[in-house]
């Protein structure tokens, strides 16, 4: 057995105990591991993370935010830390263990849905959410196994425990005319845009695209670009600033 097949199984043995670890340590509700999913996956990509931002995130009231916030802070999964104008979200270390595992676990379940099951993106993330609970640390083990250690979702966003976030980019509502990139990550606030996943993909925007940007209104922030194959797409630039890129020669 290679040196790379040894590490591939320890990371999966190590992945496997810790969630088993948080599963044993409390049954948790879905819609705790949900939030706490959504509060892992948004830290991991912006740092910084507010009640609002969450709201718009999960599509929920405020109100009903900042409730869940104060139950999670009582419980032990976040911390609220007063910034003056505002509260910053921050996961402890048992709330970040747990918002970890249930990230690999949704990421895992749509890459095998999009690769075996041949779902589009956006049916893969709406299936992923409904079938998570019925996968358990061994379950997830042999599925990590059988679809060949994969690094990241179908939406290149890293799959915890064994890819790493790229932070050497930048998001599309930063780029210029002229300017040629590559489609890094499709984010996790943007899975959670359907409408935006569905006209990605309709229009063959995904992970590895080249896009040429052909213009950049400075009003709206709209991005006008150019695929590789050729189709011209615009993006809105409130959803441009959910896509990840690279710049390229």
């Amino acid at each position: 057995m290679s040196a790379a097949t040894d590490h591939g199984i320890g990371n999966a043995q190590e992945v496997r105990g810790a969630h088993a670890q948080v599963t044993r340590r409390r049954a948790l509700s879905p819609a705790v591991e949900h939030y706490l999913q959504a509060i892992y996956a948004l830290t991991a990509e912006r740092k910084v993370l507010i009640g609002a931002r969450l709201a718009e995130h999960l599509r929920v009231s405020a109100p009903s935010v900042t409730q869940t916030l104060h139950r999670l802070e009582r419980d032990g999964y976040v911390v609220l830390i007063d910034r003056g104008d505002r509260k910053e979200i921050q996961l402890t270390p048992t709330g970040h263990e747990i918002g970890e595992a249930s990230t690999r676990k949704h990421r895992l379940i749509e890459t095998w849905l999009v690769r075996d099951l041949k779902l589009s993106t956006t049916e893969a993330h709406e299936a992923a959410e409904r079938l998570e609970a019925g996968f358990d640390e061994l379950l997830l083990s042999r599925l990590f196994e059988a679809l060949g250690q994969p690094l990241a979702c179908p939406h290149g966003n890293p799959i915890p425990g064994w890819g790493v976030i790229d932070h050497e980019g930048g998001y599309l509502d930063r780029v210029l005319a002229g300017d040629r990139v590559v489609i890094g990550r499709i984010t996790e606030e943007a899975e959670a845009d359907l409408d935006l996943l569905t006209y990605l993909e309709r229009n063959g925007i995904f992970p590895g695209v080249n896009l040429e940007i052909m213009a950049v209104d400075r009003r709206s922030g709209a991005v006008t670009a150019r695929s590789e194959r050729g189709t011209e797409i615009r993006i809105e630039g409130r959803s441009a600033a959910l896509i990840y890129v690279r710049s390229i020669a």
